[in-house]
């Protein structure tokens, strides 16, 4: 495991960025009303892999873990709602927020919302499940794999993926 953290999300999901690779974004400013608030434009940032993220479906409190490689089929059969992305990571390390962090840009983040990976492409698997408690966001696991690529994943998004479904059993 590469990194193990607990992330309060007020908002309805997760992005993850290098900063050096999002270093044109001017501190301060609203890219998530600039960029990254209309279905088209988040899928533009997701396919191309500068930004990307995941809707959770709420807010709440979210047990993170990261990995390197993929998933394993026993990991896809105990987690199986999952979202393959990809990422460009530039500068040695990925940063991860709430998405309403966007709303004023800062790369000042704390510690432990960042993981050190080697610069390149990498395609991104998150998998997680329903709580135990039957609420999406209630003490939910989420896992995190980064799978280093030759090129970047061609992905095909049209808005933001869900890593939840609206009618779970």
């Amino acid at each position: 495991m590469l990194h193990q953290v607990n992330l309060m999300v007020d908002g309805l999901g997760i992005a993850f960025f290098s900063a050096k690779k999002m270093a044109y974004v001017k501190s301060n400013s609203d890219f998530f009303e600039e960029e990254f608030d209309r279905p088209a434009d988040i899928a533009n940032h997701i396919n191309k892999g500068d930004i990307t993220a995941f809707c959770t479906g709420s807010g709440g409190d979210f047990n993170m873990y990261f990995f390197l490689g993929q998933p394993t089929e026993d990991i896809l059969e105990e987690f199986p709602i999952s979202v393959r992305l990809a990422l460009e990571v530039q500068g040695g390390s990925v940063q991860f927020c709430d998405v309403y962090w966007l709303m004023k840009w800062d790369t000042d983040f704390p510690k432990e919302q960042i993981i050190s990976l080697e610069d390149g492409y990498y395609e991104m698997t998150a998998c997680t499940r329903l709580p135990e408690s039957g609420f999406w966001g209630e003490d939910q696991t989420i896992y995190i794999y980064f799978q280093k690529v030759a090129q970047m994943p061609q992905l095909d998004y049209k808005g933001i993926p869900d890593l939840f479904v609206d009618d779970y059993e």
